[in-house]
């Protein structure tokens, strides 16, 4: 039952990620609203068959999905909840970022480089990544209670790996936050310049490019270093 749960949930996210990137009438069909356990199940047969290489699986039934969920609206539920965890995902991940912190230290590489690099890769991540714009729907909903307490799962998993990040950073370079500011917020605030950007990009993407001029730079990662260097101080 939870292995079929786990792939009609994966199924289900691929159909949403599809859809917000068609570029034509079918992209409304990106709102939760409007996602139907008949295209779910096609898309999970399909993946089943992909993943053995055998064509002859029987095709999945919608009668399985209700023996998982008795309606739509709990099927659609469960979704946001795991849409949101597979978003909150950090890029590039803790256990790496640490690493590459404390080699970075070692090897004299600036901070500001460090801040550099890592943010390009979450900014890429961003761009790349479908699952952003299908958040960033949900937000229109957020006074549903469910769709609210998914998304402030979403933002407390997030933030939760994204302070350890800047934490091991700080360690790492010898650094602490400069009081009354915690890690929390500059996670927070770094986080809210790189999606506020990439969401003003959607339609604008001329925004991020470098004031400056430099092909390694965008107006994000500027502006997230401006903020990392006026809320840090070195430790004493």
């Amino acid at each position: 039952m939870e292995e079929t749960r786990a792939l009609m949930l994966a199924a289900a996210t691929e159909v949403v990620s599809e859809a917000v990137n068609d570029d034509g009438e079918e992209a409304a069909a990106a709102a939760l609203a409007h996602i139907r356990v008949k295209q779910v199940v096609q898309a999970a047969t399909r993946r089943e068959r992909e993943r053995t290489g055998r064509e002859d699986i029987p095709p999945i039934t919608i009668g399985s999905v209700y023996q998982i969920w008795s309606t739509q609206a709990e099927f659609q539920a469960d979704l946001l909840v795991h849409l949101a965890e597979e978003f909150a995902v950090l890029v590039p991940g803790l256990p790496e970022s640490l690493d590459r912190f404390r080699v970075a230290a070692a090897g004299n590489v600036p901070v500001t480089e460090m801040v550099r690099q890592v943010l390009s890769e979450n900014q890429e991540h961003l761009r790349r990544t479908p699952l952003f714009r299908v958040i960033l729907s949900f937000y229109a909903s957020a006074g549903h209670p469910r769709v609210r307490e998914a998304l402030a799962r979403l933002d407390t998993v997030f933030t939760g790996a994204a302070t350890a990040a800047w934490q091991g950073l700080l360690d790492a370079y010898g650094l602490r936050m400069r009081a009354p500011y915690r890690v929390e917020n500059l996670a927070s605030v770094v986080a809210a310049i790189l999606n506020g950007l990439q969401i003003i990009a959607i339609v604008r993407p001329d925004t991020l490019h470098d004031p400056e001029g430099s092909d390694d730079w965008s107006l994000a990662t500027r502006s997230a270093v401006l903020v990392f260097e006026q809320l840090t101080e070195a430790a004493r």
